[in-house]
């Protein structure tokens, strides 16, 4: 009789990556895109260097206008006078939320991506993190070049200048330099999980964003009171003390609150529904 020996080998299936090494691979790949620091760096650059430019001009020519509105209180004067960068820092910020999520669909890294990984809402949730962070980094980084550059400039032509001390400019810089780039970076991002698509995420985003700012003023109060206040920059506005408390937009602060995180929250599970339902 022969004894036969059986080996017997464990066979270990390999783990799927947990949120901090997800979250690892997702910085990894959006610094070492070459357009992601192309973006930032424009964002900062042109929203910096335009509010300088417009700055100086204002001072180089307050004496000629009946009214420059810098001695004004509250943000509405020079803090908001300041900022004249900022829709170059808006567009840049929808155009980095939205490329870090089409980058990889275009260049079919998607699929790599959820085969390391298939939990499909991890990658959401890190990616979104981490562009999130990013978008805030940049949004507080302009808003505070473009204050004290301007500021520095009304100083040198004898203008009126903020304060960061003041109650109300600081509410100004904070919501707009932590909200409002949070709404144009994560609103974006969101709708480019839903379309897919560079341009038409991007395109949708700007229309989405900007439109309702800019029709404010051309369509009935109805309009006005019972839509346009409920979007998301819109009630930013509030929230920043840019709009008046008696405009026909205004929100108060509690309501805005929840109006920015209502559209931020819902967006997200918009696009984790659509993305654990869909092929890639």
């Amino acid at each position: 009789m022969t004894a036969t020996t059986v080996s017997t080998q464990t066979v270990t299936s390999p783990t799927e990556p947990g949120f901090g090494a997800t979250l690892n691979s997702e910085w990894t790949k959006l610094r070492s895109v070459r357009s992601t620091w192309i973006i930032v760096g424009l964002a900062i650059l042109l929203s910096i260097g335009v509010s300088a430019l417009v700055s100086s001009v204002i001072g180089a020519t307050v004496n000629d206008w009946e009214d420059s509105g810098l001695g004004s209180s509250g943000p509405s004067g020079p803090a908001q006078s300041s900022m004249s960068g900022m829709p170059f820092r808006l567009i840049l910020l929808i155009v980095l939320g939205v490329t870090s999520v089409t980058s990889e669909y275009s260049s079919g890294m998607i699929r790599t991506t959820f085969v390391v990984n298939p939990r499909r809402l991890h990658v959401l949730a890190a990616k979104a993190f981490i562009v999130g962070l990013l978008g805030i980094m940049v949004g507080a980084i302009t808003v505070s070049g473009m204050f004290l550059v301007g500021q520095a400039i009304f100083s040198s032509y004898g203008l009126e200048t903020a304060s960061i001390t003041d109650s109300e400019t600081a509410r100004f810089l904070i919501v707009f330099g932590l909200v409002q780039a949070t709404i144009y970076t994560m609103i974006p991002f969101s709708i480019a999980w839903l379309l897919r698509g560079t341009a038409t995420a991007i395109t949708a985003s700007i229309g989405f964003l900007f439109l309702p700012f800019m029709l404010a003023g051309s369509v009935p109060t109805w309009v006005q009171a019972n839509v346009l206040r409920y979007m998301p920059d819109v009630a930013a506005d509030s929230l920043a003390g840019y709009t008046e408390s008696g405009a026909t937009t205004y929100l108060s602060q509690a309501p805005a609150i929840a109006v920015v995180i209502i559209w931020l929250i819902g967006l997200l599970i918009a696009a984790a529904v659509v993305l654990s339902q869909r092929d890639v």
